[in-house]
């Protein structure tokens, strides 16, 4: 059994969330993103892993409604479950150093896809990733992630451009957007759909007219 219990991040964490990623992450938050994930529990998810009031680890996710998602994002699944979905980005996840490898994160993730299943309307869950990475792409690969496409100069950190992978996750029979594939073979499908029924039109009125012409 784990040492630590699971909780949502409240507002009595803030203090502690700033330090841990200005520790974790090259990008510095605004105060009101703290307040924002720690009181809109319409719109993040998050959670907490915490040892003797202690957060040793976390993980924050954003519920995009596919109505106010930017044309990257709603590129991410089939048009035709667009209407109502939602697809939910995760923020950042991150664990103290001493704490590391010791499965944490894989329970923090795991526990979060686990309350994401629980809304319907949740179709996908998707995160940026560093292509330098190798360990990141490992963790997220064995939870079910699938790559999803290679983003060139995504990052800016240390004044450098670093290049990103975007993965994937469908949940709740989401699906992916039709590869060029399957829409080539989807079109000539239709093609050939309408030619048949062209020609049975064209062969059963001929038939109607040679059976009227041997009538008269």
């Amino acid at each position: 059994m784990p040492d630590y219990q699971i909780r949502p991040l409240n507002p009595g964490d803030i203090t502690e969330l700033k330090y841990l990623h200005s520790q974790w992450f090259p990008v510095e938050y605004p105060n009101s993103w703290y307040c924002d994930i720690t009181t809109d529990t319409d719109r993040y998810l998050t959670l907490a892993a915490v040892k003797h009031d202690t957060i040793i680890g976390l993980v924050v996710t954003e519920l995009r409604q596919s109505k106010s998602c930017s044309p990257d994002e709603i590129a991410l699944l089939d048009r035709a479950q667009l209407k109502d979905s939602i697809l939910t980005y995760i923020m950042t996840l991150g664990v103290r150093q001493e704490y590391r490898r010791k499965g944490i994160a894989s329970v923090l993730m795991k526990e979060i896809l686990s309350r994401l299943k629980s809304f319907p309307e949740v179709k996908g869950v998707y995160l940026h990733v560093l292509a330098s990475n190798k360990c990141a792409i490992k963790f997220y690969e064995v939870l079910g992630f699938g790559c999803y496409e290679f983003i060139p100069h995504y990052y800016t950190i240390l004044g450098h451009f670093q290049n990103a992978y975007c993965y994937i996750l469908y949940l709740n029979d989401g699906q992916p957007p039709p590869s060029p594939l399957r829409v080539m073979i989807n079109g000539l499908r239709g093609m050939l759909s309408y030619v048949y029924t062209m020609w049975m039109y064209l062969y059963v009125a001929t038939k109607a007219k040679i059976r009227d012409y041997h009538v008269t």
